[in-house]
């Protein structure tokens, strides 16, 4: 499959880039309770093999700044998120799952330098960067607004209080905002029929 026989459909390009960004400002404060477990020295020894690593994708820029490409890493790196989100909410808060998660985000940061590169090659026009832009803003900040009535209804109407209790009730949300990501980057590209 060449690069042009990809179709990149823009309106739902600009609903995956808002729901993924909702989703970012939804999640932004669960790290801090998530990461708990792990030490601040494995986190660095982690950052510094996720900074290798990023290197030698860096390197592949040249073979892997396609539309074909751009579409199999970022439903990838979707499909990653979704692995660390079943495994949070199915199996207990520990030192294991904390580095799971530690780990999986930082395979979804690891590709993030590459999709920002391609998508600047991939969106030629100026107005379509204007509305990804403001709707990966506008996602972020419904995202935060969200995040904080919701944990405020926890903690006033439920009684919930407790850090990692928030952040694994808001999670189902989160799991749920994850699926429509992936149905929108899935429909943002197609094959051209010939």
């Amino acid at each position: 499959m060449t690069d042009h026989s990809i179709e990149v459909h823009n309106r739902n390009y600009i609903k995956y880039k808002f729901f993924n960004s909702l989703f970012l400002g939804a999640g932004i404060g669960s790290f801090i309770s998530q990461y708990q477990p792990i030490k601040i020295a494995e986190i660095a020894i982690l950052g510094i093999v996720f900074a290798l690593l990023s290197i030698l994708i860096a390197k592949q820029y040249h073979k892997i700044i396609y539309k074909k490409y751009f579409f199999q890493i970022s439903l990838f790196v979707e499909l990653v998120m979704v692995f660390w989100m079943l495994f949070f909410l199915i199996f207990p808060f520990s030192y294991k799952i904390a580095l799971l998660i530690y780990i999986a985000r930082s395979i979804t940061f690891l590709f993030g330098d590459y999709l920002q590169r391609s998508e600047t090659h991939l969106f030629k026009k100026k107005k379509i960067f204007s509305f990804i832009d403001i709707n990966r803003q506008m996602g972020s900040i419904i995202g935060m607004i969200f995040a904080v009535v919701y944990y405020f209804i926890l903690e006033n109407y439920f009684h919930i209080t407790e850090n990692q209790a928030l952040v694994y009730y808001i999670h189902f949300i989160l799991f749920a905002v994850e699926l429509v990501i992936i149905y929108f980057i899935i429909k943002s590209f197609k094959k051209v029929k010939n």
